[in-house]
Parts: C-alpha cells; structure tokens; sequence
C-alpha cells in the first residue's frame, strides 16, 4: 500500500511538472500598471467592502500579492524617479514630486537645492532594456521634469501624453483647454472625441503598441494620471457606486468610479495579452506611486485603514501600496509575500527576470531583486528601508506635512519629525496602525534606529532641511 502511495505521488508531481509553464525562449515582455495614488486597500484583493474590482482581483488570483510593499516617497515624482533608476530619492536629491511647495515664513527650516528633474545621466530602466532589445514605450503621466527630460530622452521609444503636469485639469476629452498649462500634452492632438475618458484613452493607446510590438519583447510603461484628483468619474459608474453602502471609511462614489476604470483597464490589457497568446511569456506588474490620499473629496476619497493617514505622510498609509506581480512561469496562483519590498527594487528585479547580466544592474545601487521572493522563497538579503523627505508639503490636509526621515528595521519604525524634533517607534508587527509610540518606553531601541538612520543619511549623501 505504501509504495502505491508513493507511486501515485511520483506521477502527481510528474503531472503538476509537465503542466507548469516553462519560462520564455525569447526575453519575457513586461507590462507594468502604475496607478496615481492608488491606496494600499483600494480593491476586493487587497480588503476593500466597497470598490469592485475583479479584473485587479484576478491578476491577484493568478500571481503574487505583496501584503507589505512600500513606494520609495509619500508623494509621485520621487518614487516615480526611483522605478526608473532603484536608487533611494535621497540619494538622487529628487525627494518631492515636482515643482512641490515652498517652506512657510514661520517654518523652523527651508528647503535644500534639490533636483527638480531626473538628469540625463541617470541609467534608467527603459534604457537598460532597451540595450537588450526591448521596444519600449511610456504612456500616461511622466512628471520628472521640462521637455529636455521627457520620456524620450530617457530610454522610451515612445511617449504618449507623457510631460511634466502631476495631473489633468479634466479626465475627459480634450483634458483641459488649449491653453491650460496642465492639459494632457499631445493627447487630444492624436484624436479623441468628446465624452472619451482619459483611463480609456490611455488604455486604447497601451492597446496599439501592445498589438504592434506582439512580435518582439516590449516594456509598456503605463502609467494612468487615475486616480489622483479632480475627481471625476463616467457618470453611469458614479450613478451605481452611489447606491452602494460605504464600508470601513471607502463610500465616495466618484473616486469609486475612477478605481472601476482603472480595473476596466486591467481587464483589456489581460485580455489583449490572452488574444495575442503572450500571456505565458508576459510579466505583468501593478502597483501605485504612493498611499492613498485620503485629505481631499466630502467624504474623502478613500481610505487606508487600519493603516494611518495617507499620501504624503510617513505612516504606513502614506508609505504602504497595493503591488501584484504576475510571472507565470514562476509565481504560484494566488500567493501571498508578506516581506518589505520598495519601489526602487523593480530595477534589478525586472532585468533579473529579463534574462540580463548581473552588471546590467550596477548603477542600482539601493535596489534589491526580489525575483527570489517570486519563487517561493520568504526572505531577502535585506532587513531595513528608509524613507527621507526634507519639505513641506500642505496637500489641503488637516495636519500638514513637515520634513521627516523614516527607518524601518525589521518590524521597528522610528520617525524623526525636524520641525519639532521628536522621534516616534512603533512595532509595526503589533501595531499596523501606529497607534502606540514606544519611543520613551523603548530608549534604547529608539536610539539603535536613530543611530542607523543618521549613517544611512550620511551613505546616500542626502539632503537636509537648512535651518533658518
């Protein structure tokens, strides 16, 4: 009895072996979704009672959720800056988004010098791909600077609606007037109607190059200006989210239609993909720039709970993101990682899973490929993050925001607030919703985090707030 067990054994694992995918013959292409102040419980995959949102859902079902995944910055153009480059914003000087907002006249700092665009002489990871051969495009929202550091000076043969705006003055065609500095630029020019909405366009345009480039290996960059504000959603969803219940803080019915959209978009790209049959040889990545704004819209536009605050802010609300990784031929349906990753480890990560040369990663130099992690292993070579922001940002918020620097040392967070100079430690395995400051219960481990975070400062040259 017991050998024939054995035996039925052997044939399972022989069946499970033949059924898997094989990794690609050719490099795999890559599309990956970045989404404009998406939350970390914004969709039914990751908690959400009240956003529907079954295409992110199904992506979910069959990769890899990261349950703690973090944007390098609280705020888009620093963590967009470091996807494109796995370096830490504090080392690239590019710590706000940009043009951001100046220090206050009674403020106890103003600000440094910092890098208001991603220089040309950064290695980005269009440009790495690039050199392996990859068609490459950027479609949707840039923001790293004027026309001279535009998508197409940085790697990326392609670039639609891509320029320096954070946001457009309208989600719907033309996106704002002809001589409104935040208008889509380029957008309506190539076409459109009136009606048309941007997270479709956009989508539409991911579409074609997809369908044109089915031959070779691309990387699609696409990244939607949803769902960062104004506010606006297809007036049929905002209809039907409006009959809905709100549920744990989420019930804005047009910031609900936004999400919708934007899954809508998930689903065509998955299905454009399962049309051209290169699902099975396509990675596919989403995620967002930073945690859910949750200080504008009656009622607010969402919520992080039980994380605390949001975009902007150094809690876990405002650092935490949604991140889905689907490598077929490697992630296992519907797992779930619980390990810290950073925004800044796509460099290394996408060009391990591209096949490239570990030196192709070289100019990486905080990034860490988690590809292990992708393959059912539980850890990596790495047990603290860090977060710097040396301004000010007001965000229309209750509280607003001062410079701070984060530490994160396996499950210890220490905060340091300048503008008041207090330290906050928090137990994020206890405590999620850093609700319960250990700083002066735990002295000890407060000054251990203080002490790395000062060396760390120090290793990546950053930037601090100057004293008045």
């Amino acid at each position: 009895m017991k050998s024939w067990l054995i035996f039925i054994g052997f044939c399972s694992m022989f069946l499970m072996g033949a059924l898997a995918a094989d990794p690609p013959r050719q490099r795999p292409n890559f599309v990956f979704i970045l989404v404009d102040d998406l939350g970390w419980a914004d969709g039914g995959c990751v908690g959400s009672k009240f956003y529907r949102t079954p295409n992110i859902d199904r992506l979910a079902a069959a990769g890899m959720r990261f349950t703690q995944a973090y944007a390098s910055c609280a705020v888009c153009s620093p963590t967009r800056a470091a996807i494109m480059t796995g370096k830490y914003p504090a080392r690239l000087h590019l710590t706000d988004w940009i043009p951001g907002e100046g220090a206050p006249g009674n403020s106890r700092f103003r600000l440094p010098a910092w890098q208001k665009q991603l220089p040309l002489e950064e290695f980005t990871l269009a440009e790495a791909l690039k050199h392996l051969g990859y068609a490459t495009a950027c479609i949707g929202k840039w923001h790293l600077g004027g026309p001279n550091f535009f998508p197409q000076h940085q790697g990326f043969d392609v670039n639609i609606a891509g320029g320096d705006i954070g946001h457009p003055p309208s989600y719907f065609w033309p996106y704002g007037s002809a001589d409104d500095s935040h208008r889509v630029p380029g957008l309506a020019e190539r076409g459109g109607q009136k009606g048309e909405y941007l997270t479709d366009r956009l989508t539409d345009e991911a579409l074609k190059f997809i369908q044109t480039n089915q031959g070779k290996p691309f990387f699609l960059y696409l990244a939607h200006y949803a769902v960062h504000a104004p506010l606006m959603g297809k007036d049929d969803l905002v209809e039907e989210y409006a009959q809905r219940p709100g549920a744990n803080g989420q019930s804005n019915a047009v910031y609900a239609a936004m999400v919708h959209s934007v899954d809508e978009s998930v689903g065509r790209i998955m299905k454009k993909l399962e049309e051209l049959r290169l699902s099975d040889h396509t990675i596919v990545v989403f995620t967002s720039d930073n945690g859910g704004a949750v200080h504008f819209g009656q009622p607010p536009a969402t919520s992080n709970g039980p994380l605390r605050l949001g975009k902007g802010y150094p809690y876990e609300g405002g650092l935490r993101v949604p991140l889905l990784v689907k490598v077929g031929w490697m992630t296992s349906p519907g797992s779930v990682c619980d390990t810290p990753v950073i925004s800044h480890d796509f460099f290394p990560t996408l060009l391990e899973l591209a096949g490239a040369d570990a030196s192709a990663s070289r100019t990486a130099l905080d990034g860490i490929s988690f590809v292990p992690l992708l393959q059912g292993k539980s850890t990596l070579a790495r047990s603290e993050l860090f977060w710097h922001y040396p301004h000010y940002w007001n965000g229309k918020g209750a509280a607003p925001v001062t410079p701070y620097s984060v530490a994160r040392l396996s499950d210890c967070k220490l905060i340091r607030f300048y503008e008041v100079g207090r330290d906050e430690l928090y137990n994020l395995r206890d405590d999620p919703g850093e609700q319960h400051d250990l700083a002066a219960r735990e002295p000890q481990k407060a000054r251990q985090l203080s002490n790395r975070l000062d060396a760390w400062l120090k290793e990546v040259g950053a930037q601090m707030p100057v004293p008045r």
